[in-house]
């Protein structure tokens, strides 16, 4: 039952978005990733398995556990090397029984419909509301039952926002929510975080998604995120007292014209402490093998000035392109 497996993703893109593309006018190695798992199937009685991940490239320091102390995991603990570096953003233990699974550890969040896994994303570069709304990763322990055919649990406990293995500044919150088929072409998805969540203060945050197939080839997701929290900290461990109020609406269009070629669309409306930002991006998917795909895309920022501490200028188009060999 043990799966290795993997990926190699470079891309270029001719300016920056600080959303993980913060490195334009070079062609970049963004994830050498490699995992290797064992799926606690628990079918036919009690299960278990386990995860890990390894990824090298510029997204490292994306990926790392950055709300960790300093020194802990992966997390400015040498893993670094310029623009490029090593992050270990899964690593988990899994017990299944009958229609209940349980993961102890380090793991992806829940929330939130783009993933830092490059080929689980249609589009190169990311949303604001995926960077600045949602956590990457968690450390703790997350169920998931199979309610029904149509309906699925999530529940558990984690050390806040973006850790691994570590507790920072009293990380201590639910994670949790819920799967749901309305009918055969319409999923509602909610996850929600409640508690302290470390770096990112005390408070809430959710995202719900609505995931709907308007025909064979034509699929449309609505996505609504919202993060409410007393104050943040920076990494230098200095906490910030501000209400921090983020609200993001994001939808995604999607066309299929055949088994190679795909079409998309995002727009997004993201808000943050009253100032909002808006992106609109249009990519294509090439995928001439079933294991590779070619990602262009064209994307336009605007109202970027006016949301604080963000650092990227009002308005800019920007170009990229990636690709992405899975193995």
């Amino acid at each position: 039952g043990l799966s290795i497996g993997g990926w190699l993703q470079a891309g270029y893109h001719n300016k920056t978005d600080g959303r993980f593309n913060s490195h334009p006018g070079r062609v970049n190695l963004h994830q050498g990733y490699l995992y290797a798992q064992k799926t606690a199937n628990g079918e036919d009685g009690l299960d278990w398995g386990f995860r890990t991940d390894i990824v090298y490239g510029v997204d490292a320091q994306d990926t790392q556990a950055f709300g960790n102390n300093p020194g802990v995991w992966d997390f400015q603990n040498g893993f670094d090397h310029g623009i490029y570096g090593w992050a270990l953003p899964q690593a988990y233990a899994e017990v299944g029984y009958c229609d209940l699974s349980v993961k102890i550890g380090h793991f992806y969040t829940l929330e939130g419909y783009e993933t830092v896994t490059a080929p689980d994303n249609f589009f190169y570069s990311h949303a604001f509301t995926m960077y600045n709304s949602e956590p990457f990763t968690h450390t703790g322990v997350l169920g998931a039952y199979q309610a029904s055919d149509k309906l699925t649990v999530h529940g558990g406990w984690t050390l806040g926002w973006d850790t691994g293995f570590d507790q920072y500044a009293s990380g201590n919150n639910f994670l949790g929510g819920l799967a749901y088929s309305l009918t055969d072409s319409i999923t509602v998805t909610y996850m929600t975080c409640i508690g302290d969540m470390g770096w990112r203060g005390k408070g809430y945050s959710h995202s719900v998604l609505f995931d709907v197939t308007l025909t064979d080839r034509l699929n449309y997701v609505l996505e609504n995120d919202w993060v409410e929290t007393d104050g943040w900290y920076n990494t230098a461990g200095t906490f910030f007292p501000d209400q921090r109020d983020d609200v993001g609406i994001n939808q995604y269009l999607f066309y299929e014209l055949n088994d190679c070629w795909k079409l998309g669309g995002r727009f997004e409306w993201w808000k943050r402490d009253g100032a909002s930002a808006y992106e609109a991006t249009a990519g294509v998917n090439w995928r001439p093998i079933p294991n590779f795909v070619l990602r262009p895309e064209i994307r336009y920022n605007w109202g970027l000035g006016l949301v604080p501490n963000l650092g990227l200028p009002e308005d800019s188009w920007i170009f990229g392109i990636d690709g992405i060999v899975t193995f």
